[in-house]
């Protein structure tokens, strides 16, 4: 794994595209903060959930090891490969695309599953070559990880 380039530019909202300017760093923590700010309601319905001891096992292991598989596979190998044949936003498009239908074929409806991951999977991927490394998606993905685990999203 390369290391990550925190302080590379990106464009607000879309990383490429947008009327501001960040770094990778700050965007990433902004975009955690609201996915947490997002998520913060459904944790709150599910607290009581909390307090049962596997939750907190679960929820280390899916958040770590899902993230760590999904980017290695996703941003680490598929994006890699495709943007050496298609350059890079085209494979971010590729990839996010495979990304909303995996999570489809796992179980998620088409909206939450497919469009909604597609669009994680382009933030993911977009992140990920302006950083030039997976490490700032795979944060990304162990806490969005955590938040659907805590929402009650993933095994309720």
């Amino acid at each position: 794994m390369a290391e990550a380039q925190w302080t590379e530019v990106v464009r607000i909202p879309f990383i490429w595209y947008g009327f501001r300017q960040t770094t990778v760093s700050v965007f990433l923590v902004v975009a955690m903060i609201m996915n947490f700010l997002m998520f913060l309601p459904f944790i709150v319905l599910h607290s009581e959930k909390l307090v049962q001891g596997i939750w907190g096992g679960f929820l280390l292991l899916f958040s770590i090891l899902n993230a760590l598989l999904e980017e290695m596979i996703w941003r680490g190998i598929l994006l890699y490969r495709f943007s050496t044949f298609f350059g890079n936003q085209w494979a971010v498009w590729i990839t996010s695309i495979g990304f909303g239908l995996q999570h489809y074929s796992l179980g998620f409806s088409w909206w939450g599953g497919c469009l909604l991951f597609s669009i994680g999977g382009y933030f993911f991927g977009a992140i990920t070559v302006q950083s030039k490394s997976i490490l700032p998606a795979v944060i990304w993905h162990m806490l969005f990880n955590a938040m659907m685990v805590l929402s009650g999203m993933i095994l309720d």
